[in-house]
């Protein structure tokens, strides 16, 4: 977080009667909104207590020369050479990674992020290899117990060689729990699976801390599992209650009882010991509209998360309105309702008041379309950039998108799910295939980058089906990149896992799924294995046949894009990109051609320079200055505006002005006058397409002739195309086709897309003014 952010000091920790934990490991880029609501709630309610982001500190030490150095003795007796000096490389530079990930450079620096997230990963590698059969990682903390049994997880608990949190939360935990003498009650939130070890390794040392102390845990994963514990069951030995379900009344009538000695019996979805039974109770919804303001200050905005920000969580609604089959998320929370708009917008004015921050997450299941025009309404003339998750809709049109756009939204997920109408049908998501392609082009050309979720092997859905999507999605991130010069949209597909509370798993025999014996000793299983017994469809039209010859070839590339960076990360670096666009007041316009426009002339406008890729090689061009050149992939980063702005240094400043003035083509051998592209570029750099330059055709071959040198080079089709338009002679793209070879017309159609999707070329107008073709609906 850059300095100037104010931030309010934390509460006095030893005032605290509450202590309010997110256990690790959860998200290490942003904090979670559970504890920080549940803070504010209690402060309202004039409750001393604050808070502890655990999965952040337990980061934030593993990820230091210090806390690494903790292993350092033992990486040397139990890793070989390579590993550790792999370890130990990792280990001296982890402070530095860490902070770059930190800084703002790091999401325009994509090479030097990916450098700093692999001296981290090397860091967690050599710790996971002292404790075998775990795998630490970003994401998750997968240990050598499995949270799938409560005989596992107790377990691991106990098991100090192979739990690598009882190290961390000595250190981290522990000093705090000894900083809290009026400490009375710990809350602890756990929302998935990946966090119940932690949360009870946690609650341990509470217990060993301050045996006195009341312990109850809450959260989505406990509301999910609360009904498989009977009596006796051994978490009752580590916590004192459960909270299920939403906790903003629970919370605060559990420490009232607690702390006045009343009996916990009537807490809203409380579950506690009671003799040789367990105390149920249900529920209580929570009224949105009382939500107080979450409290972050608690939280390390500043150096705790390994993005710079902060990107905070907020919520326009509470769970979904809809019941796809594959998904248990509206039957293992409460009822779907809406936020009042002005709420939200209010909530996030004073959020940037006291943190600084104009970056936000809505963390809602779903944001509705209805809520999406409220936002779009009630943040139009604020500077929040944000995101969320929404699905397909026929509502959703290019006036909504230019207004989120305009209103900050710089990024959407929707759950694709499938391209195929019949397995859409049988997943109950009540959308139809037809509304996706017209939704996606509407948010990528008002510039909102999307992420589309897929998920592979539905029951009935055939292996060519999976592959139509992998093939559709494919072909959405290309037209999202080359048409509407929008690189940061992403896809994911994972296979179809059969949770156990969702309406598959209810009624199987619906779907034609058997679902098999399960292993009566992983009571916490919440992923049940089964059997498709019904027919699998058999591709019908030419178009699906032909999906059908091709999907090994499909799925057995790449499945998705499992490696790309964290949903923050790509979302920083969205809002970065377009917000550094000239004329940002609004939506990049996206060229929208009519019948006539193959037959519209075109001529260069603007003066920006643009990226463009032709084979192997990146070429910038900047009409301004009619220069067309290639650099080293390290001047590329941040890409500037003009060309004078690419001279950051003595160096860079020589190569270009060596394009400039034509010092740029070292023959293959001397005293050769005409040069193939396979000649070596001096600097890297290309040619200058400026004065001085001819175009010259020869039979099929296009050439560039420096009248200074009296060089010549043969170019591409793409490259040729680009020589005609600098030199202004009004080429239309019929006319530029016709010059070509048919074989390079569909390259060559998405090279001169570029151009006009990043407003390098403009189109004439009968008057024979020249307008931008960005401007033409």
């Amino acid at each position: 977080m850059p300095a100037h952010m104010p931030v309010s000091p934390p509460r006095r920790p030893g005032s605290s009667r509450v202590l309010l934990i997110n256990p690790p490991l959860w998200n290490p880029y942003a904090p979670h909104l559970a504890v920080p609501l549940l803070l504010a709630v209690l402060r309202r309610h004039g409750v001393a207590a604050s808070a502890l982001d655990l999965s952040a500190e337990t980061m934030r030490h593993l990820l230091s020369a210090e806390g690494a150095g903790g292993y350092a003795a033992e990486c040397d007796e139990a890793l070989g050479p390579r590993a550790r000096d792999r370890f130990e490389a990792a280990r001296s530079s982890v402070d530095r990674a860490a902070d770059f990930l930190r800084s703002p450079g790091s999401i325009t620096d994509v090479d030097g992020h990916a450098a700093a997230t692999a001296v981290c990963q090397a860091v967690l590698d050599g710790i996971a290899a002292l404790t075998p059969g775990s795998e630490l990682t970003f994401d998750r903390f997968d240990l050598r117990h499995r949270p799938v049994s409560s005989r596992q997880v107790v377990r691991a608990v106990a098991d100090t060689a192979h739990n690598p949190y009882v190290r961390v939360f000595e250190r981290v935990l522990v000093p705090r729990l000894r900083a809290l003498p009026d400490l009375e009650v710990v809350g602890l939130s756990v929302s998935a699976d990946s966090q119940l070890i932690a949360a009870l390794t946690a609650a341990r040392l509470i217990r060993r801390e301050r045996p006195e102390v009341h312990i109850t845990v809450g959260g989505n994963f406990v509301t999910r599992i609360a009904d498989r514990l009977r009596p006796g069951h051994p978490f009752f030995e580590l916590i004192d209650s459960l909270v299920c379900y939403e906790g903003e009344e629970s919370i605060v009538d559990l420490v009232d009882r607690l702390l006045s000695g009343r009996s916990l019996h009537g807490v809203p979805g409380i579950v506690v010991p009671d003799g040789d039974e367990l105390h149920r109770c249900p529920s209580a919804t929570a009224s949105l509209g009382e939500l107080p303001v979450p409290d972050f200050t608690d939280h390390p905005l500043a150096d705790g998360y390994l993005a710079p920000g902060p990107v905070l969580p907020v919520i326009a609604s509470r769970s979904c309105a809809w019941k796809c089959a594959f998904c248990a998320i509206p039957f293992a929370s409460d009822k779907f309702r809406i936020r009042a708009p002005e709420a939200v917008v209010a909530e996030m004015d004073e959020l940037h008041r006291r943190h600084g921050t104009r970056h936000f997450q809505f963390v809602d299941e779903i944001l509705t379309v209805r809520s999406m025009r409220a936002l779009a309404h009630g943040l139009a003339g604020r500077d929040y950039l944000w995101y969320g998750e929404t699905r397909f809709s026929p509502t959703i049109d290019r006036r909504l998108t230019d207004a989120l756009y305009t209103a900050g939204c710089r990024r959407l997920d929707l759950g694709l799910e499938s391209y195929n109408q019949d397995v859409l049908d049988r997943m109950r998501k009540d959308i139809k295939a037809s509304w996706i392609a017209p939704n996606l082009d509407a948010l990528l050309g008002s510039g909102v980058s999307v992420h589309l979720f897929g998920i592979a092997g539905f029951p009935g859905e055939a292996r060519w089906q999976t592959a139509r999507t992998v093939e559709f999605a494919a072909a959405t991130l290309a037209r999202s990149r080359e048409r509407y010069a929008v690189p940061d949209s992403t896809f994911g597909i994972g296979p179809f896992v059969l949770d156990a509370l969702s309406p598959v798993a209810a009624t199987p025999d619906l779907f034609q799924v058997r679902v098999l014996h399960q292993n009566p000793g992983d009571d916490l299983q919440m992923a049940l294995s089964y059997d498709y017994v019904g027919p699998l469809p058999e591709p019908g039209s030419a178009e699906d046949r032909d999906v059908a010859a091709r999907a090994d070839r499909i799925l057995g590339g790449a499945f998705g894009d499992q490696d790309r960076p964290a949903e923050e990360v790509v979302f920083l670096r969205a809002a970065a990109r377009r917000t550094g666009e000239a004329g940002g007041d609004g939506p990049p316009r996206v060229p929208c051609p009519g019948p006539d426009w193959d037959l519209v002339p075109l001529r260069p406008a603007g003066g920006w320079v643009v990226r463009l890729r032709e084979g192997r090689r990146t070429l910038l061009y900047e009409p301004r200055e009619g220069a067309l050149f290639t650099l080293p992939s390290r001047l590329l980063d941040g890409m500037p505006a003009t060309a004078a702005e690419l001279c950051r240094d003595s160096s860079e400043h020589a190569l270009v002005r060596a394009a400039l003035h034509h010092r740029c083509l070292e023959p293959a051998e001397p005293g050769i006058g005409e040069l193939d592209s396979a000649a070596q570029l001096t600097g890297d750099l290309l040619l200058r397409l400026g004065p001085g330059t001819r175009l010259v055709t020869e039979a099929a071959d296009v050439l560039l002739t420096s009248l200074v040198t009296g060089q010549r080079l043969r170019l591409s089709a793409s490259g040729a195309a680009v020589a005609r338009l600098v030199a202004g002679d009004g080429s239309s793209w019929a006319a530029l086709a016709g010059r070509c070879a048919p074989g390079s017309l569909p390259r060559l159609r998405t090279f001169v897309w570029r151009l006009l999707v990043n407003r390098l070329l403009s189109v004439e107008t009968p008057d024979r003014s020249a307008q931008p073709l960005a401007g033409r609906r």
